[in-house]
């Protein structure tokens, strides 16, 4: 298990050298309990750091190779489709697409997507996006959720938003039909905003910040979130990833420096205050501390993120039974989580309740998609059906 939360991303499914001066420690919380504690930030801190490595342009992200633009027009102008919208065309396009589609966890340019046929989902906006460009279709980007998404991977706690890309009609048509591209079929329970551009292209390079960070290549990563920034410096996933990078590139008192800022933007962010936490723990600020466990006592305390931290805690602390009810309530929430699944499924095979334990391991491969844990979970399903 994780000793402590290093970092929650929201990574859209879900992508500088210079010191600048320390700013003041957060003021002391206010006796009147009647006002919430508020957290003292400065103004977006500075861009500090030089490109410190190559990080692409959004046209070399939405760039198709001649071959691929050929084939994509070669449909979009058959003479079968002369009685259909250009909308309606490049969704029928993009459904022959999604016909042999599978799932990965890397954001790549839309030319990568339309070789492999596999992407998550900002990947398959930047396809999307880069036909309607060839086409002259309009296309727009919308947060939604099904359920909540969370990953584990090492010492960071990753949480996704996904990403569906609509087709407008143009404003001519006579049409206000809205096409949606995504590989998720089904109905959503939630429909997040719209995203502006510069929110759109702020996703991108914090996937791709983030999945650099995974790889250890922090250089690139500092290189791709500070891009990510530039584009939307309101972006709390990249102002929390800058944070966490400044803290493993060993300058906190620059990391704080984000962390203060992000609390302005989002007062109860959970990862934000969490991390900021971490930070403060090992700063031996207990001041700051004490001030950064009540403002997440006012933070929503079923959110997946902090049910999972919830759980550890209790785990470590050797509170079996409250870790338990944790690790269930967060099963119902997100009943994919690899490592919760793993900690429930022991407990019922300790306690014989092999039933439960069948039931959490087929809730577990209905979500999975990768193909080492849908083998590791077959096989442990396949020895339960024996029992």
């Amino acid at each position: 298990m994780m000793h402590r939360i290093a970092l929650c991303l929201t990574l859209s499914l879900a992508g500088c050298a210079q010191q600048v001066a320390v700013t003041a420690i957060p003021q002391a919380p206010s006796t009147d309990q009647s006002t919430a504690v508020r957290i003292y930030a400065p103004p977006v801190p500075a861009q500090t750091f030089a490109a410190l490595a190559p990080v692409p342009e959004m046209s070399d992200l939405l760039q198709l190779t001649a071959a691929q633009q050929q084939d994509f027009l070669s449909y979009f102008h058959h003479p079968r489709y002369a009685d259909q919208t250009p909308e309606y065309r490049l969704y029928s396009y993009m459904q022959n697409v999604l016909a042999v589609f599978q799932f990965s966890g890397s954001t790549t340019p839309a030319s990568e997507v339309m070789r492999t046929g596999s992407a998550n989902c900002v990947s398959l906006a930047l396809l999307t996006k880069a036909l309607a460009d060839v086409a002259g279709i309009d296309v727009r980007f919308r947060a939604t959720y099904r359920e909540p998404v969370i990953d584990i991977r090492g010492d960071l706690l990753l949480q996704a938003t996904h990403v569906r890309s609509y087709l407008n009609a143009a404003p001519d048509s006579g049409t206000i039909r809205q096409l949606y591209i995504d590989y998720f079929r089904g109905t959503l329970s939630y429909q997040g905003d719209f995203l502006s551009d510069a929110r759109f292209k702020a996703t991108v390079y914090n996937n791709l910040a983030a999945e650099a960070l995974l790889r250890g290549e922090l250089d690139q990563a500092h290189a791709l979130v500070q891009t990510s920034l530039q584009h939307d410096d309101q972006f709390v996933p990249a102002i929390n990833l800058m944070a966490v990078l400044l803290r493993r590139q060993h300058q906190p008192a620059l990391a704080q420096q984000w962390y203060q800022y992000g609390l302005t933007v989002a007062p109860q962010q959970l990862a934000l205050l969490h991390n900021y936490q971490v930070l403060a723990t090992q700063l031996g600020d207990q001041p700051l501390v004490q001030l950064l466990e009540q403002q997440l006592v006012l933070a929503d305390s079923d959110d997946p993120f902090e049910l999972y931290i919830q759980a550890v805690q209790a785990e470590q602390a050797g509170r079996e039974a409250v870790a338990i009810s944790f690790y269930q309530r967060l099963q119902k929430r997100v009943p994919y989580l690899f490592q919760a699944n793993q900690v429930l499924v022991r407990h019922y095979l300790k306690n014989h309740q092999y039933q439960a334990a069948k039931q959490i391991l087929e809730a577990a491969l209905e979500y999975s998609y990768e193909p080492e844990k849908r083998s590791l979970l077959q096989h442990k399903l396949a020895m339960l059906r024996t029992m």
